[in-house]
């Protein structure tokens, strides 16, 4: 027969027991907790990868991209559209692999390069030249180009690697010449009290500066190096077409012309639409389209600050570091 307990041992275990009961339930909570916090993170997880996965199976072309009909005859398509520059959409760093893609498909019955551009620096423009025609020596492919809104300066000078240039009757055509330009400041920063403080090693290391005011030599050097760089334009377009050019003397005066002056200047082949393209050029209807395309989250709304602090850099960058352009 066991002791009885006094009321101060009953007291204990009664209140031992509720402790372990206390902390029995708040282990059960804080494990309850912690495999909630685990599925969120899971779940979290989960949902950015799959925007992640989705935005790059978009942007290859795997997610909505064209299909094309079994034993349809297609050809590869690329399209460039906007200025050809450094670090850009098209800059030749960024197209280099689309193009190789293109071209070699072997299913593919040629490549059609669909180009609404402005120009760009000649450095990039003439890359892009230079490696089309590699690629069509590589891979025998016949390239065909199609003018859309503007094809002119730079963007002429990539589309002349082409076997033939077709365009709309308005497209803007032409445009053979090359700028530079920049802004001065001076007169501005001698009213506002501002002066710069450069400090060079090389008596012409700030020719064109916009805080000084305009030397004629430097106008003298610049002039000469846009020249340099015309006469390699002028001598790019006449080693491409120079069975077709007439020998009206405005084709390299910088000016351009509409799809249709173009044709009778032979600077283009001919008229056509996309479709007539495809079936007058390739026999085909359909074209796989190896361009790059915006991801999902570019298509989002850029804030206005982002846009405004690249327009104020792309204005300095032309006024103090500008280059010669096509």
């Amino acid at each position: 027969m066991e002791p009885e307990k006094s009321t101060e041992q009953t007291l204990i275990e009664a209140f031992t027991q509720q402790q372990r009961a206390f902390a029995d339930a708040i282990m059960t909570e804080t494990r309850k907790t912690r495999r909630s916090a685990n599925w969120r993170t899971f779940a979290f997880v989960l949902v950015v990868v799959s925007i992640f996965a989705t935005n790059m199976l978009y942007s290859t072309g795997i997610v909505g991209g064209t299909t094309i009909p079994k034993d349809g005859k297609y050809v590869s398509l690329v399209r460039l559209d906007g200025p050809i520059e450094a670090g850009q959409a098209n800059s030749f760093q960024q197209i280099e692999n689309h193009l190789y893609q293109a071209f070699h498909d072997k299913e593919a019955k040629g490549v059609l390069l669909v180009i609404n551009s402005p120009g760009g620096t000649p450095v990039q423009s003439h890359k892009l030249y230079k490696y089309l025609l590699d690629l069509k020596e590589e891979t025998g492919k016949h390239l065909v180009v199609l003018g859309d809104d503007m094809l002119t300066s730079g963007a002429y000078m990539v589309a002349v690697a082409a076997d033939k240039i077709f365009v709309n009757p308005s497209t803007l055509t032409g445009s053979i010449g090359v700028f530079q330009q920049s802004f001065g400041f001076k007169d501005l920063a001698d009213k506002v009290g501002v002066h710069a403080r450069t400090i060079v090693a090389g008596e012409n290391k700030r020719r064109l500066d916009p805080f000084l005011d305009t030397d004629p030599e430097d106008l003298q050097k610049v002039q000469s190096v846009l020249n340099d760089i015309h006469q390699q334009f002028i001598a790019v377009v006449k080693d491409s077409r120079a069975d077709k050019l007439t020998s009206d003397q405005n084709l390299f005066t910088g000016d351009y012309w509409t799809g249709h002056e173009a044709v009778e200047l032979g600077l283009v082949d001919g008229i056509e639409t996309y479709h007539g393209v495809l079936e007058s050029e390739f026999g085909a209807q359909h074209a796989l389209d190896y361009t790059q395309k915006p991801g999902l989250f570019s298509r989002l709304p850029r804030v206005a600050e982002a846009w405004l602090e690249n327009a104020t850099l792309n204005i300095i960058n032309s006024a103090t570091n500008s280059i010669p352009r096509l």
